[in-house]
């Protein structure tokens, strides 16, 4: 049976490499998810390139070093090519339809100076975090200058502060949040008036046992000497359409290298599985530079390490992975960005100098869509898709959980044991279980009473008939 299950697979991911879009390219990696016991499980592609451009084929030239990406909500892509201090921004089919190089500010021509962040209001406001200007640049959609925010001001700030901001977004009430190069108390935050407000979301301390041991044995001047226990800084950020900020770091063995932070600045990732959204976890850590949020909670993290894009639902259980290191059509060199846009999903390869589409498979597309309807409280029109999903991949276990839920919703208890039992779904799994036991007890409760009732009666009619009979016996003997 496990052997067919495999040959389901293969022919299913065989069938997903030759469908997809017309001009999808042959999988250049292999797909794969982790199971409840932290395994690597192979799973079918999710995703295939589709279509790759440089600089050169977009009509503009080498981009030299480009940093950032953004995908707006028109359709436009804008390219942040940070070595030669411009924006590039191109249509949908990738035709250029402007560059921005240049600006009057004051009355005097200005540019940038290895720039490394860029973000794109709905209104098409241009915001670009300037690294080496130390400002932050608001452009109007058509490039002309609006304002620069420079370096925050407060007396909470100590003498020695260094501003360079590497990245920069802004919500819908116009606050901008910047990630600052060696700034470890959290996201610097504005008010839509450009006036620093704060810090949000500092990341937890993050110490070695042994470190912290001889720091509690150790004189004054030894501990000076001793390396600091600093939180760990923000490397990149991305906001919801509920205002929900979420933040990338870059260390292996942090446990929270995503974090989703409220208005308040805590921390609200939900991690129902079993393990937090830290990446690969059977081969090297992951680094993650950047994160990309869709709809429906789904987002994407970047991984520079191995060059993967993992994708995660609201709830942080991993959809599937997609990309690699390579020289292959599909796979990177030093992937910097990642940006999404109605199905497809886009790569920025700094050494490369290129971005690359993706396109969902039709093992992709039917994840996604059954995601979408699980998401949106449609549990019976998700299990459908799901039982579509097992079709291709017999070992997936978020489908085994989405109809496993949508049955105990549905009261069929007994059938939603098993399949929460193959998706190791332990706690909707004692859920099932108890309202199984209830029923059970619910319906048959009255035939092991009467049942019972029964016994009892023949137990004490039994009892009288041996008691009579022993009397008589005794009677019998006496006379």
């Amino acid at each position: 049976m496990r052997v067919k299950s495999w040959l389901i697979v293969l022919a299913a991911s065989l069938l997903i490499a030759g469908l997809g879009h017309n001009q999808a390219h042959a999988a250049p990696y292999e797909g794969y998810t982790y199971n409840y016991w932290g395994d690597a499980v192979k799973s079918p592609i999710a995703f295939l390139p589709s279509r790759v451009i440089t600089g050169d084929e977009a009509g503009t030239g080498a981009w030299q070093s480009p940093l950032d990406l953004y995908a707006a909500k028109d359709g436009l892509l804008y390219i942040l090519d940070s070595g030669n201090g411009r924006i590039v921004v191109l249509n949908e089919k990738w035709e250029t339809v402007r560059v921005i190089q240049e600006f009057n500010h004051d009355g005097k021509k200005d540019s940038f100076n290895n720039p490394e962040g860029l973000f794109v209001t709905e209104a098409g406001q241009i915001y670009v975090a300037d690294t080496e200007n130390r400002r932050i640049v608001e452009l109007n959609q058509d490039g002309t200058f609006v304002r620069a925010i420079g370096a925050p001001e407060s007396d909470v700030l100590s003498d020695n502060f260094e501003y360079f901001p590497r990245k920069v977004i802004v919500d819908k009430a116009g606050r901008i949040y910047v990630v600052g190069r060696g700034v470890f108390e959290g996201l610097i935050e504005f008010d839509s008036d450009g006036r620093f407000t704060g810090f949000m979301g500092t990341n937890r301390v993050q110490f070695d046992p042994i470190d912290l041991f001889w720091k509690t044995v150790s004189t004054k001047e030894q501990r000076e000497k001793m390396v600091r226990f600093i939180p760990l800084e923000f490397n990149n950020a991305d906001i919801d359409d509920g205002g929900f900020i979420y933040t990338t770091t870059a260390d292996k063995n942090s446990l929270s290298a995503v974090k989703r932070l409220n208005p308040s600045g805590i921390d609200v990732l939900r991690v129902n599985g079993e393990f937090a959204p830290v990446g690969d976890l059977t081969f090297n850590r992951s680094s993650f530079v950047d994160i990309k949020v869709s709809s429906n909670g789904v987002y994407r993290a970047l991984d520079s390490t191995r060059g993967r894009v993992f994708t995660y639902n609201e709830d942080g259980n991993l959809l599937y992975v997609i990309g690699q290191i390579g020289n292959q059509i599909g796979t990177f060199k030093n992937p910097v960005a990642i940006e999404s846009y109605g199905d497809a999903i886009y790569v920025l390869d700094r050494d490369l100098g290129r971005i690359t589409e993706f396109k969902a498979t039709t093992f992709g597309s039917l994840v996604n869509e059954a995601n979408r309807l699980y998401s949106s409280g449609k549990h019976t029109e998700a299990a459908k898709l799901w039982q579509e999903v097992l079709r291709l991949d017999a070992n997936y276990e978020m489908a085994y959980i989405g109809i496993g839920k949508s049955m105990l919703r549905e009261g069929k208890y007994k059938d939603a044991m098993t399949y929460l039992k193959l998706g190791n779904d332990r706690e909707y799994y004692s859920k099932a279980l108890a309202k199984y036991r209830r029923e059970y007890m619910r319906e048959y409760f009255g035939m092991y009473m009467t049942v019972a009732i029964a016994l009892l009666i023949s137990v004490i009619v039994w009892r009288r008939i041996a008691r009579t009979r022993n009397e008589r016996g005794v009677r019998d003997v006496a006379n």
